[in-house]
């Protein structure tokens, strides 16, 4: 890659906070392919969200898999914990016949198979899940493949710590989120010198304009859970919200584009 075509994709993936208001793929595609799959990831990445998120857990003999669940019970054929299965065993489930037929054989993919799909225009919203080991492992992952520039991890601040002792550089969204008083999350969040943060509709929408402002002016680019209403969608943009987790993202997508957000060309 060029050092202009560098440039110009480091200045796409981050324009400064409060641009512009674009979807983030929760799960990936989640409403037209099985959660945490490839095919869920692909979409995401033909229908042009500018954020994907993906959830990151590491099995019994230390293999980095996207799984949201603690246990694999509810989106595969199988049973069991993540972290008390192996990955032979967690690869040979059926992780698409629960959603439909059509996904019958789709296996639980790896995290850097997901990184191998998604393009380095894209974000990627690492969530981890566990301890401080898949903080470990993933940012030495992340750093490994080249992807530091456009991956941040969304993790608590034991696995920011243990993440940045591999890559220092590595970005970070804030989910320690201060039992739910978002004043001191915000905070909390500024004060780290986070990268992120990810508010939630269990905080409420009032006074978020201002909050998101305050953000904003100390270099945080905010994300919000989660939004499939398009009514909710409109009242994130006009706050100024960077990226909207959604379920949703062929709703998301339409509704910020009407609005003038979410630009992704």
């Amino acid at each position: 890659m060029s050092l202009c075509l560098i440039i110009l994709t480091l200045a796409a993936l981050h324009p400064a906070p409060g641009t512009a208001t674009h979807a983030c793929a929760h799960r990936g595609d989640l409403a037209n392919a099985p959660e945490n799959t490839l095919p869920a990831i692909r979409s995401a990445v033909e229908k042009g969200a500018p954020q994907i998120e993906f959830d990151v857990q590491v099995t019994r003999d230390g293999h980095l898999v996207i799984m949201h669940d603690s246990t694999v019970d509810r989106t595969t054929s199988g049973a069991g914990r993540v972290a008390e299965l192996t990955f032979e065993e967690i690869r040979a489930l059926d992780a698409g016949s629960w959603f439909s037929p059509e996904f019958a054989g789709v296996q639980v993919p790896t995290l850097r198979e997901v990184l191998e799909v998604i393009p380095e225009t894209i974000l990627c919203n690492v969530h981890l899940k566990g301890g401080v080991e898949v903080a470990t492992e993933s940012a030495r992952l992340i750093r490994d493949m080249g992807r530091l520039h456009h991956c941040f991890l969304a993790c608590n601040r034991a696995q920011a710590e243990a993440a940045k002792a591999v890559a220092p550089e590595i970005m970070i969204c804030n989910m320690d989120r201060q039992g739910g008083n978002r004043t001191a999350y915000v905070d909390d969040t500024i004060a780290r010198g986070a990268e992120f943060i990810q508010l939630h509709w269990g905080q409420g929408t009032a006074g978020l304009k201002e909050d998101v402002a305050r953000l904003h002016a100390a270099g945080v680019r905010v994300n919000w859970f989660g939004a499939q209403e398009e009514g909710l969608i409109r009242t994130l943009a006009e706050a100024g919200v960077d990226y909207i987790l959604t379920n949703d993202l062929d709703l998301c997508l339409r509704v910020l584009k009407e609005v003038g957000g979410n630009a992704t060309e």
